[in-house]
């Protein structure tokens, strides 16, 4: 059995991701016209073109934000019941993009006095009869959010474990938000938490409930009150209409349609669907072109939000261990990493069985990237064309030859 996308952040992938936004963002952006190339469309498109051809069945949705302007190009097949090429509204499981939501959802609860960054998580979470500490440490609500707890990327539990899953193609539909609570009781720290980096599913996971906990609304309410519903992003989501089915990309993965994961203990880690045309919507608020769903501008408490979301909380060049982590930091759901002017640039990637996505901004220099395939994560599309849609915006070759 193939250990799936969330396994894989643990090695090769996580490393090839954090390196090439080092590489990648090295150096500021500069203005596309003064270094001759196509207008914006016909540049991504191009790029769309080439990565598609090798990324299997399945298609690619690209989002960009260049200065002020956006734009989308869709490429390939969808798998939708009307046959229609992906566009910015079709649909997508986008993983573990579903994190920097959380982290949002946090900042939010900590703007408002709910809960405090370095709230011992034992003060919220309610559903875990004990919460593990090391040496007297307690695991902070901080911890969770940056992948520094201490936890594992996944439990083991009596009906969930990676070495014997009953449906590697839909590996946690058995594992229930008791059970999670269940093995969190029983777990033991090996190291204190705050000190070393782990990528960690499960602890995001708890995170969302503990959030869910200290502000006594549901997961799915919080994400509605402080993101989606804020935003007008109604097709970012936990549970599809009919409507939206109908809109849904079918996943791929080694040449053949797979189904959906499905993962109801695991929602604030991955559980989220959305559409190019929503991401570019939250981009451009986590831009500073804040919009509400009614069109005005964004008042001083959404912004402070977003703001604090985006804020560093840890820097891995300061942890005991940042394993995977290196030089690079975390905000609040947020990786970072550093341009040359030691301006950040927010990231994440993320995979399902059948589906890869990647996100990237820098508000500092204006530009921002989403990318969407429901052909085969192993593949990492996603990535590798945002990859290629920086680097020509860069158009510097000292940053092409370090990610050839």
């Amino acid at each position: 059995m193939r250990r799936l996308s969330v396994e894989r952040l643990r090695g090769k992938r996580f490393w090839v991701g954090i390196l090439a936004v080092l590489a990648l963002w090295s150096v500021p952006l500069g203005p596309i016209e003064a270094v001759g190339y196509d207008p914006l469309r016909e540049t991504v498109s191009a790029l769309v073109d080439d990565r598609l051809a090798a990324a299997g069945p399945g298609g690619l949705v690209v989002g960009v934000i260049r200065d002020g302007r956006s734009l989308v190009v869709g490429r390939g097949d969808s798998g939708r019941p009307d046959g229609a090429p992906p566009d910015g509204r079709t649909l997508f499981q986008i993983a573990s993009l579903t994190k920097p939501f959380t982290g949002t959802i946090m900042a939010e609860l900590i703007r408002t006095g709910r809960v405090g960054a370095s709230d011992p998580l034992e003060r919220h979470l309610t559903r875990a009869s004990h919460v593990p500490d090391f040496g007297g440490r307690p695991i902070r609500l901080r911890d969770l959010a940056t992948h520094t707890a201490g936890l594992p990327n996944v439990p083991e539990t009596a009906r969930f474990s990676w070495s014997r899953l009953e449906d590697p193609r839909n590996p946690y539909k058995p594992l229930s938000r008791d059970e999670v609570a269940s093995w969190l009781s029983g777990y033991s720290l090996a190291v204190a938490p705050g000190t070393r980096f782990r990528y960690s599913n499960v602890g995001m996971a708890v995170l969302g409930e503990a959030l869910s906990a200290a502000s006594g609304l549901s997961y799915e309410a919080l994400l509605k009150r402080v993101v989606t519903e804020r935003f007008g992003m109604k097709d970012t989501t936990l549970r599809l209409s009919a409507e939206q089915r109908a809109r849904k990309a079918v996943g791929h993965a080694r040449g053949r349609a797979v189904p959906d994961w499905e993962a109801p203990a695991m929602q604030p880690s991955f559980g989220l669907y959305s559409t190019a045309d929503d991401l570019l919507r939250w981009l451009h608020a986590n831009l500073g072109d804040c919009r509400t769903a009614s069109g005005d501008a964004c008042d001083a408490g959404t912004e402070a939000t977003l703001a604090l979301a985006q804020s560093v909380q840890v820097d891995g060049r300061t942890l005991v261990d940042p394993g995977a982590l290196g030089p690079g930091a975390m905000a609040l759901g947020w990786f970072v990493a550093w341009a040359d002017d030691g301006s950040p640039i927010l990231w994440h990637s993320g995979s399902t069985g059948g589906f890869n996505a990647y996100i990237a901004f820098s508000r500092a220099h204006r530009w921002a990237v989403v990318a969407l395939t429901n052909s085969d994560p192993d593949r990492v599309t996603a990535d590798s064309v945002v990859t290629d849609i920086v680097r020509r915006f860069e158009a510097r070759s000292e940053v092409a030859a370090i990610v050839q």
